[in-house]
């Protein structure tokens, strides 16, 4: 009994890890969707930073919400409030890399698009272990 526990236990470490690395994945594609529209929305049309910040957070959420629950965790049931969920975790992380950009880039001056890599790559380790636990819970 002991031995299949012990499989047991590792087979889940094994699919959590697989699962972190297509979240990883998965976020890349969320990264050039969010970092895309941050930048057409600042650079070409000049929109202020953190209110591009908030749209295009919302734009790679909404991507990657998708992908995870298709590709990634695989649930198809309670779409709507497993989307209001991720998006709500979404929206928390965003304050998080808004606040950031405000305080790094606004106050002192840094570089908005590595201000914005970094927050985003915190952001996103956070959300993935509550969208684990929460969201794509079966």
């Amino acid at each position: 009994m002991i031995m299949i526990k012990e499989y047991i236990d590792k087979l889940r470490s094994y699919q959590d890890l697989i699962q972190l690395i297509k979240y990883g994945m998965i976020g890349v594609l969320g990264l050039i969707v969010d970092f895309g529209v941050y930048s057409i929305f600042t650079f070409e049309f000049g929109i202020n930073k953190e209110v591009a910040n908030v749209i295009s957070s919302s734009c790679g959420l909404i991507n990657n919400f998708f992908w995870n629950s298709f590709a990634n965790f695989k649930v198809r049931d309670h779409l709507w409030r497993r989307f209001i969920e991720y998006y709500l975790v979404g929206q928390i992380t965003t304050v998080m890399t808004t606040i950031s950009i405000f305080i790094f880039v606004t106050l002192l001056k840094q570089d908005s698009l590595v201000v914005k890599m970094i927050s985003t790559i915190v952001a996103t380790l956070i959300q993935f272990f509550v969208n684990k636990i929460v969201t794509f819970k079966k």
